[in-house]
């Protein structure tokens, strides 16, 4: 992908809405994304006027059973109570809730199944403001506490002193739920997402379309998308999100207590934070491009190394090591060649980070402590502008403190955003091109069909018009490269470029027998079930269907509910007869051989087909031999250039 790609513009934005939004409101609803943020604005208004009343409400509980707090240790406090207790206020704070409602009736039928995540972000921006809070009434209780020292008032030290016992208290519980709220609002969203793109990955086959379509490579490693770059998103999202309204609130909040301070402290923290910010965003620009590089790098490092595994029998065979080896350090080079430019970065953002924090220490003293000498402000306020600064500094600096969580996190989006408008194409174009149309038959019949390459740069096969009677029996033949195994994709349903008809029985009714057979990890009687369950068949009907494809010597060397890799147990020829086996138990009404005997010498093919013709079902075969010519009584010739020749045999 281009370097032009990673930047904070909206195409990133856009990705970022297209993932987020859904969890919290239907992209297809109107005007879908402006009318989340006016919920969310609603949300905050809503927690803002119920804080109000909660002020007002904690006031005069400590009013009715602590009146000397009240009067003697805190009559700021006392006055800033009295001053909420507005008409004014209280009719806004109460229009706020009540059109927040509204808002939310009016909204409902997008949203109802969507309250979970709406009561967890009510609960966490509650509990937000309630942190908010109880940091303002520290820096104040600080202030307090250094001042009487300095003063030698020890009546005044002791009482808040106290009350710095009681804050830290209240804070406990509440700090500690916000940040459980946090957490698990993420495990939810993260759940929920993942949940989607299994789904949509799953749903029309995307998963297979992705892997043997070769014009849809950019969707490298799918499944680091939906393990490591989903927890990502979610996570930085959520975090990101969350403090971002946090800074607003401490700005907000300690801000006042500044500038009451010194104006001018503040506005050189804003021009020292409005720099920092710019230098942060470009560093951030350039480390966006290496973590996307390095994400891609690790999963090809560690596919490579998964290759290995899944293939060692054939890699041993070929005595293929060197090479091997030669192609997995090429991958950890390119993954390490990448890693030594992101150690480059990091160690400026480090050494950037590390001066712009220690430095922010100076316009401190500087500013306040010339204040204190000339006795304009008591010894207390510094502890409290030091305190708000620090607050304010940390606030405004989400950028610069995050840059690396936030590089992570666009990475994530330009990866998950490719594989939504993949997966979304995907979808869109099984209902807008023209293709292979399926409808369920108890026979199979071609009507016009045409099969196309992926690419529609050839045609496989031109007009097939075929229709099977009841224990028809197909062979496909024709030489190697010609499209026979495209063919029989086509009766699966995996494979609908083209168009015409094709009515086939139920996908239920049908199995299918690849050359190489797929071994789950299991037991062997799961082997022999799938794809039904194993409790749908007894013990007694598994061991004679293994004797019947001559496998019973399993049954006396394995332990039939002992877990195995069985693709190493098992040799391929006997790999295809437990596929035999399966057809035998499960009793489809079609079935699909790709060349399911290939492996096998011409006794144990011929004995299978005859167990196969006793079944008196319908089924195709692909196959080179001509010794099982003898079972099929169709034989489709497939020719060059999409031509074909049927005969009976």
């Amino acid at each position: 992908m281009a370097n032009d790609n990673f930047r904070f513009n909206k195409e990133l934005l856009d990705r970022f809405i297209n993932i987020a939004q859904p969890y919290f409101f239907p992209l297809e609803a109107s005007k879908a994304t402006l009318r989340l943020l006016l919920l969310l604005v609603s949300c905050v208004l809503l927690v803002m006027a119920i804080c109000y009343f909660g002020i007002i409400s904690i006031g005069g509980i400590i009013e009715y059973f602590y009146p000397v707090f009240m009067s003697d240790v805190a009559p700021n406090f006392k006055a800033y109570v009295e001053d909420l207790k507005s008409t004014k206020l209280s009719i806004a704070s109460i229009s706020v809730i009540l059109f927040s409602i509204f808002l939310f009736k009016v909204n409902y039928v997008h949203i109802k199944d969507k309250l979970k995540p709406w009561l967890l972000i009510i609960g966490i921006l509650i509990l937000l403001f309630c942190v908010t809070g109880l940091n303002v009434s520290l820096s104040y209780i600080f202030r307090f506490l250094d001042t009487s020292l300095n003063v030698r008032n020890e009546d005044a030290f002791w009482d808040f002193l106290w009350v710095y016992g009681l804050i830290v208290l209240i804070a406990l519980p509440v700090v500690s739920l916000y940040r459980f709220t946090r957490l698990k609002f993420g495990r939810f969203w993260r759940e929920w997402l993942t949940n989607s793109f299994i789904e949509r990955y799953f749903k029309n086959r995307a998963y297979y379309i992705m892997d043997s379509n070769a014009q849809d490579s950019d969707i490298d490693n799918p499944d680091q998308r939906i393990s490591e770059d989903i927890k990502n998103f979610t996570m930085v999202t959520l975090n990101f999100l969350i403090d971002i309204l946090q800074a607003i609130l401490t700005v907000t909040a300690f801000s006042a207590i500044l500038w009451t301070i010194s104006k001018t402290l503040t506005i050189g923290l804003l021009i020292y934070v409005g720099l920092g910010t710019w230098v942060a965003i470009y560093t951030g620009r350039k480390m966006i491009k290496i973590y996307y590089d390095q994400l891609r790098l690790e999963a090809d490092f560690r596919y490579g190394m998964v290759h290995v595994r899944d293939n060692s029998e054939s890699i041993a065979f070929y005595s293929g090591e060197k090479k091997e080896v030669k192609t997995v350090l090429l991958r950890l080079y390119n993954a390490l060649k990448n890693y030594d430019l992101w150690i480059i970065w990091q160690s400026i953002v480090d050494l950037f980070q590390f001066s712009y924090s220690n430095l922010m220490r100076f316009p401190v003293y500087l500013l306040v402590a010339p204040l204190y000498f000339s006795g304009e402000i008591d010894f207390g306020t510094i502890t409290q502008a030091w305190i708000a600064f620090f607050q304010v500094f940390g606030a405004l600096s989400i950028v610069t403190n995050q840059i690396e969580s936030i590089s992570a996190f666009s990475a994530s989006v330009f990866r998950l955003g490719n594989f939504d408008k993949t997966l979304s194409l995907i979808s869109k174009s099984r209902v807008d091109k023209e293709c292979i149309k399926y409808f369920e038959s108890s026979k199979l019949e071609f009507d016009n069909v045409f099969i196309n390459t992926p690419d529609n740069q050839r045609t496989l096969i031109k007009g097939l018009n075929l229709k099977l009677k009841d224990n028809d029996k197909l062979m496909i033949v024709g030489e190697s490269g010609i499209g026979k195994s495209s063919l029989l994709r086509c009766v699966a349903g995996l494979w609908d470029f083209g168009s015409g008809i094709i009515r086939k029985p139920n996908l239920n009714e049908t199995m299918f027998l690849p050359q190489q057979p797929y071994m789950l990890l299991g037991t062997l009687r799961e082997q022999v079930s799938y794809p039904n369950s194993k409790d749908e068949f007894e013990y007694e009907d598994i061991e004679e269907v293994l004797r019947k494809v001559g496998l019973n010597q399993l049954i006396k060397d394995h332990n039939v509910n002992e877990v195995k890799d069985w693709t190493r147990v098992l040799s391929v020829g006997e790999q295809q007869r437990l596929a035999f086996a399966r057809i035998l138990i499960n009793k489809p009404k079609f079935v699909i051989l790709d060349e399911g005997t290939s492996a096998l010498d011409a006794e144990n093919e011929q004995n299978l087909y005859k167990i196969l013709n006793e079944l008196s079902i319908s089924y195709i075969s692909v196959g080179h031999r001509n010794e099982i010519r003898q079972f099929h009584n169709i034989i489709l010739t497939m020719l060059p250039d999409g031509k074909y020749d049927i005969r009976n045999n």
